[in-house]
């Protein structure tokens, strides 16, 4: 039988899919059902500095309000931003006690004392990696992106020396030049690149005239980008790369791990079908199917296999392509490029 075993961020997985952090990845119960259902590894729901300052604001507030000496002495030695995160910490640490797959944590800070604070706590609190959430919307117009990436850039490098747990990064896709930025993420001590981070969509009801967040969940359609992206980064990085966004059959997974992806998150299918079981059993029943067809003993003898290699010959993932199209030039076979697929 094919060995689907494979490694992320120097863990070991049973296999290469993994639930992305989400709602459904905030409790043990329901981190249990998905162990149960064979999930791979686990990244918990991340933890907001926005989320931390609002409750810490509140223990404020009370305890000012009650002006009593006990309360005094917590606020004099500034004791509620220091137990702000112990709720996440607490239920990372109960959960990491009940379950056998990796768990990796994640946080989304403003402050660079904060993503360090906390990448710190969370390591103490028994995490086995760490997924840095990059997401801050450059509001100065007078700042330039190699600014906003040197920002970003000396925040991970902080929070990497700071704590001996594998760091991995999510990016979004929306970088001025992604290749060199990854590349400097791996200089910076980074392990492992998730692509890409989805945010929260919003919309505007015109009846009422206010936003709304509305529910946005990814199709298989959602996956070019990403195959995209990984078969570039692959043949340039040495860091572990994980494909999120799109996965919802074992077909999509395929594809990532052809591109060069050492795992698949998976998040949209699981809230879009309730039977975690059948849906994460029938995708890993595809792969090792695909896996024994194509006599591929174990992932490494097809992973990366179609990454892409020379980003000139216009054979893969660039740009020639659609001058081709352009010109009347006809791609070869019923709009297949000339490297082998699936």
């Amino acid at each position: 039988m094919a060995d689907i075993g494979t490694t992320y961020l120097g863990l070991k997985l049973k296999n290469p899919l993994v639930a992305a952090s989400c709602t459904l990845t905030e409790h043990d119960d329901s981190i249990l059902k998905l162990e149960d259902a064979g999930i791979g590894a686990v990244v918990l729901r991340s933890m907001f500095e926005e989320e931390i300052t609002a409750g810490v604001s509140g223990m404020y507030s009370e305890l000012a309000y009650t002006e009593t000496a006990f309360a005094m002495e917590y606020l004099r030695a500034d004791l509620p931003a220091l137990l702000g995160p112990e709720a996440y910490l607490n239920r990372l640490a109960a959960i990491k006690k009940r379950v056998r797959i990796p768990l990796i944590a994640s946080c989304n800070c403003l402050k660079k004392t904060q993503w360090v604070s906390y990448a710190q706590k969370i390591e103490q609190a028994g995490a086995d990696a760490l997924e840095l959430n990059l997401y801050r919307m450059p509001l100065d117009a007078t700042e330039k992106s190699a600014n906003v990436e040197e920002r970003d850039l000396d925040t991970v490098r902080t929070v990497a020396e700071s704590v001996k747990i594998p760091v991995a990064v999510k990016l979004s896709p929306y970088y001025t030049a992604l290749i060199p930025f990854a590349f400097a993420l791996q200089q910076a001590g980074v392990k492992g690149l998730v692509l890409f981070n989805r945010f929260l969509q919003t919309d505007i009801d015109i009846d009422r005239q206010r936003f709304f967040y509305r529910p946005d969940f990814t199709t298989p359609d959602a996956l070019p980008l990403q195959l995209r992206w990984t078969a570039v980064l692959r043949n340039i990085l040495r860091t572990d790369l994980a494909v999120s966004g799109g996965i919802h059959s074992g077909r999509e997974l395929i594809k990532s791990l052809l591109v060069g992806a050492n795992v698949g998150y998976i998040c949209s299918a699981l809230y879009q079908n309730q039977d975690h079981k059948a849906l994460i059993s029938g995708i890993l029943a595809t792969l090792t199917e695909w896996m024994e067809t194509k006599a591929y003993a174990d992932l490494g003898a097809f992973r990366g296999k179609l990454r892409e290699t020379d980003l000139t010959d216009g054979e893969g993932f660039e740009r020639n392509q659609y001058t081709k199209r352009g010109n009347g030039e006809e791609i070869p076979g019923d709009g297949y490029l000339p490297r082998q697929g699936i």
